[in-house]
């Protein structure tokens, strides 16, 4: 009775260990849904590169600098750079809008209450691949177009806005160009 138990036992090992595949875990090589790479340049020097001060990025839908995706994960925006940023676009919707404040008060947790705000609209179409089990779908975003909005007295501090390129389906160059 003991040898069968243990026989048992070691059969149902082997099953569960051999039962576990490869394309459970999406592997951190693989290309995922791509974040949008924007660079500041200065506007009276449009080849020189310049980091704008004290930025805070917030879309619209959200109170603090955790951006709302729409997939359920909250995702904050990624610093490349002083002059760079990478930030998410829906993957639900083709729209997303952001809220960029230029020289926010450091105790103003939601950039609210300081700096010069303008928002920007990016307006895209999505495209969907499906990758494998584990990581799901890929969105590409194909048309992007932008719309800088700084309220009734027009834009604050973005004094031009340039689309380098309108295809989001990697993380390899800069997408939008932004002059202040």
């Amino acid at each position: 009775m003991k040898q069968n138990t243990y026989i048992f036992l070691l059969v149902f090992t082997l099953i569960t260990t051999l039962a576990c595949q490869r394309d459970d875990i999406c592997a951190e090589s693989i290309e995922t849904t791509p974040l949008l790479i924007i660079r500041f340049y200065d506007i009276e020097e449009p080849d020189e590169l310049k980091d704008p001060q004290n930025l805070s990025i917030r879309a619209t839908d959200s109170t603090s600098f955790v951006i709302n995706t729409g997939s359920g994960t909250p995702v904050e925006y990624f610093r490349f750079s002083r002059d760079s940023v990478a930030i998410p676009l829906k993957t639900s919707a083709d729209l997303t809008e952001y809220v960029f404040t230029l020289n926010t008060d450091p105790n103003d947790s939601t950039a609210t209450n300081s700096g010069l705000r303008d928002t920007i609209n990016f307006t895209y179409g999505r495209q969907e691949e499906y990758i494998n089990r584990a990581c799901a779908y890929k969105v590409s975003y194909v048309g992007l177009k932008v719309d800088v909005d700084g309220g009734a007295n027009g834009p604050n501090w973005i004094q031009d806005i340039q689309i380098d390129e309108p295809n989001v389906d990697d993380q390899n160059q800069a997408h939008v160009s932004i002059f202040f």
